[in-house]
């Protein structure tokens, strides 16, 4: 599974600060000695996990010297002395020798805050089957002393917590694959009946999948418990492959092949070394000649990474040069891209030559750039190239998000749907699967993210990372019984419609919004990401789900699938804006933000796009808040109220009559959002960022706790452009705030619901656009009365839950 270095543990941190307030600190620093009971002339080799950088500490032997010297070492049942080691949060492991290890240690352990016996806290006798003990110290341990547990004792108690839970095991899923793993094995203990304790725990979770065996041994004690398939990590060594074949059987079961963890744009930092003609290479293989870079030869052609070198080169050498140097400034950016999309697809080459047919690769896309920055490009690998180059042939991402409005992602787990629909888009040339990580969270939290991204097309999840707490570093939960309720219930509600579920696929949308990668290649602005997220959540909610496509699939795919398409990115490749004009003329609705589509990915002024407004406009930039107003909507829009709003980061003005439609004015009359025909299309204009207008009345909505407040007027200030396009629902609901995402095949819809208003509500009516519709059953409802009127299923039910999946079977 995946091993992470770099993320703090917030969640856990957020769980404890109020404990700690309550609670007596640890110590700095604490005092710990040994009794050897069962042996003579003992000697430990000590370390502690510790649960922050830098993770693990190593100590000096007890006794010191001990290692080397028979005479220093510790009699049977005498006392070493005190040995000093750090207070943090972690887990003591002591490795008893003579000069051997020592199997079967009886020993007597005490801990103390000073280096004498008035300190002592804690006295533990234990029994151990090898040489090594491991003492979890829980967060508390200094107040806490009970807490503090042996390693084997930690297990058994997680063992407890999955059994308390009464879980059945009667019917599991069989496709779907839910993977965590359990470490520690060989580091915090020998014994394998402690592994076993916690292997068996997530087995009664429903955990079907983990990390390959290291030997015979680890596979059949798997096999025993019944995990069926596997993950590894290889980076593209066929040395390894050929020893995993050593263990056949599990060999066979093996389902993907994780090549890294987390990877930045390895182009960024390897084109410095890569010969310049590899360069040309590229540049030619784009259909590019010398003489578009205003050179003869391409020796006279370098590659550009820093934006500055542009601007020096204009100034000394002209706008010839200038333009030349924008080019190249481009194509070295993709060039960059192009490498790192090379460098993976080398390594899933390999794979696919050592493993099993079948077998599938991935790297896991880091969610921080996205959620947290706004932005992809350039320090990430491209994602929609990865795919679409088919770099690997799973695609897969994460999250870090928790429900609380100040938490990472500000509590708006929809944003996990925004990440999906990137990897759906970026594998919908070559039909790959999609995988996710799900970090640790309550019950509410597991649920909710898990059937988000269920419901975009997510048919792996891994819960990362169960730990267990005292063999892990960060981002564990062992020791969480309402994250164990989470896992359980999401796996056996998929049980119960896997059927359905697993075959199931996004229908095709008709709403899609643009995601320039070339915008972020001369815009690194992380407000436009994060406007495309809030677009994306917004649109949801109303029941119009998108599409994000890239540059390249605009080019690729027959745009006339969408009724309407959002687009706020101020670059765009020329070939992008002449099929997007296209599409607007043959009857497209193309919904544009301040600043749309006002530059080419040279970083040239244009207007193919803007010119079809009938209107020159101006824009300003901002980085903080612009101001706050009132619009007034034109009854075609169907809102009929004043709605407040805030203009962060991008206003636009109009200069001239405007010629087409007036569908929003401010309070002083201005004109705020705009419609103009275009031969058989429209174009609608916002001259305000209707995403950050939703988030900022969804923050003051919830100034604290978690998330359940959405503005419905803000909702609807972004959707109404796909009401006026004529976008037919494929779900509608009478009320509530749900994210509600139909999963299609042959067998019929698996309707997958999360109440994201988290209220109960008593009567729910719900239509879905289907036919042929023989039984309606809800997971939590049970069977359930319909009609089918119209080309759609009609039925009505509680939902008094979080989550529910509605199965329409034909």
């Amino acid at each position: 599974m995946k091993l992470r270095t770099t993320v703090f543990v917030l969640f856990s941190l957020f769980l404890m600060t109020n404990l700690w307030g309550q609670q007596k600190k640890n110590p700095e620093k604490i005092y710990i000695r040994f009794k050897p009971i069962s042996a003579d002339g003992v000697f430990a080799l000590v370390r502690k996990n510790i649960h922050r950088s830098p993770w693990y500490e190593s100590y000096p032997t007890i006794p010191r010297g001990g290692e080397n010297y028979a005479r220093l070492r510790i009699k049977q049942n005498q006392y070493s002395k005190w040995s000093e080691i750090g207070g943090d949060w972690g887990t003591i492991i002591l490795d008893f020798r003579n000069p051997e290890p020592i199997e079967n240690i009886e020993v007597e352990i005490q801990l103390s805050d000073k280096e004498d016996e008035s300190g002592i806290f804690k006295t533990m006798n234990i029994k151990e089957k090898s040489s090594i003990v491991g003492i979890s110290l829980p967060y508390d341990y200094y107040s806490n002393p009970a807490g503090i547990l042996t390693v084997r004792e930690e297990s058994e108690k997680h063992l407890k917590m999955a059994q308390s839970l009464n879980l059945s095991q009667d019917h599991l899923p069989k496709k779907f694959s839910f993977y965590t793993g359990a470490s520690g094995y060989g580091s915090c203990y020998k014994d394998p009946e402690i592994w076993k304790n916690e292997l068996k725990t997530l087995r009664i979770l429903g955990i079907n999948g983990t990390s390959f065996p290291a030997n015979m041994e680890q596979y059949n004690i798997y096999k025993e418990l019944g995990f069926d398939r596997f993950v590894t990590y290889n980076p593209g060594n066929p040395d390894q492959a050929k020893n995993e074949k050593n263990l056949l059987d599990a060999f066979e079961k093996i389902q993907a092949v994780v090549m890294t963890d987390e990877p930045g744009n390895e182009g960024l930092y390897r084109i410095n070394q890569e010969p310049v003609e590899n360069f040309h290479k590229f540049l030619e293989s784009k259909g590019l000649k010398p003489k578009d870079f205003n050179a003869t030869n391409w020796s006279d052609i370098k590659p550009i990474t820093d934006r500055k070198e542009i601007e020096k080169i204009e100034y000394n050498w002209g706008p010839k040069y200038g333009e030349a140097a924008r080019k190249t400034y481009y194509w070295t950016m993709r060039y960059t891209e192009s490498i790192t999309t090379n460098h993976f697809k080398k390594m899933t080459e390999v794979v696919e030559k050592e493993y099993n047919p079948g077998v599938l690769t991935f790297v896991n896309y880091t969610d921080h750039p996205l959620i947290l920055g706004g932005v992809m490009l350039p320090g990430s690998p491209d994602w929609f190239e990865m795919g679409l180059e088919r770099a690997t042939t799973l695609m897969w991402t994460e999250d870090w998000m928790y429900g609380g409005i100040n938490s990472w992602g500000n509590g708006l787990y929809q944003r996990l749907g925004f990440l999906c629909d990137i990897l759906r888009s970026a594998a919908s040339k070559h039909n790959q699967p999609l995988g996710f990580y799900n970090t640790m969270d309550g019950e509410d939290g597991i649920r909710m993210k898990g059937f988000i991204v269920i419901g975009h097309g997510v048919k792996i999840i891994d819960y990362f990372y169960y730990g267990p707490t005292y063999s892990a570093t960060e981002n564990y939960w062992s020791d969480s019984i309402s994250q164990y309720k989470g896992v359980a219930k999401v796996i056996r509600d998929i049980a119960k419609a896997e059927e359905l579920v697993y075959p199931g696929k996004v229908p095709p949308r008709q709403v899609a919004i643009v995601y320039s990668t070339t915008d972020e290649i001369w815009n690194n602005n992380g407000s436009n990401g994060h406007e495309k997220q809030y677009l994306h959540i917004g649109l949801a909610q109303e029941m119009y789900p998108a599409d994000v496509i890239d540059e390249n699939i605009i080019g690729e795919r027959d745009l006339s699938q969408y009724r309407v398409i959002y687009l706020m990115d101020v670059y765009l490749p020329l070939f992008a804006l002449k099929k997007l004009k296209t599409y607007v003329e043959n009857g497209g609705t193309l919904v544009l933000l301040p600043g749309a589509c006002e530059k080419d990915e040279y970083n040239n002024s244009v207007d193919i796009i803007t010119s079809m407004l009938g209107i020159k406009v101006k824009t300003s930039f901002s980085n903080e808040t612009i101001g706050k107003d009132k619009i007034y909507m034109d009854k075609t829009t169907g809102i009929d109220s004043e709605i407040p709003v805030n203009i962060l980061f991008r206003k636009s003005e109009f200069q001239g009559n405007i010629k087409g439609q007036v569908l929003a004015k401010f309070s002083d009359g201005s004109p705020a959002i705009i419609l103009n025909k275009v031969k058989k299309g429209t174009i609608i204009y916002y001259t305000f960022m209707p995403g950050h207008n939703f988030f900022t009345s969804v923050r003051e909505a919830n100034p604290q706790g978690y998330v359940t407040k959405f503005p419905e007027l803000q909702r609807k200030l972004i959707s109404f452009p796909c009401k006026i396009a004529g976008v037919i629902k494929d779900v509608e609901l009478s009320e509530g705030v749900f994210e509600a995402s139909p999963l299609v095949s042959e067998k019929g819809v698996a309707l997958v619901m999360v109440n994201l208003g988290r209220n109960p509500i008593p009567k729910l009516d719900i239509k879905v656009r289907q036919q042929g519709i023989k039984s309606v059953t809800s997971i939590e409802n049970g069977d359930i009365q319909f009609k089918e009127e119209n080309g759609f299923v009609q039925f009505s039910m509680p939902f008094n839950g979080l989550t529910d999946i509605v199965l329409l079977k034909k």
